[in-house]
């Protein structure tokens, strides 16, 4: 089961929670609100940004968007 970061609309809470399915949702553990927002995860994030050209290519300037330094985008 994966690990969804969510925060509760209700009272602010930041939570994390194991669901069954990417479409199940969690309920607040503070107030037990439904109201909960599934928030992005650093994992995510830094899995989304491996697809850059610098990161297959290795030329150690990803994630700095390669300042016209990068021998892909020059």
């Amino acid at each position: 089961m994966p690990i969804y970061e969510y925060e509760c609309e209700t009272c602010g809470t930041a939570f994390e929670a194991l669901v069954a399915s990417s479409e199940s949702m969690a309920a607040c553990e503070k107030c037990g609100s439904p109201r909960v927002e599934k928030k992005l995860s650093i994992f995510s994030a830094a899995i989304a940004a491996s697809a850059s050209p610098c990161v297959e290519t290795g030329c150690g300037k990803a994630g700095t968007g390669c300042g016209g330094g990068c021998p892909i985008g020059g």
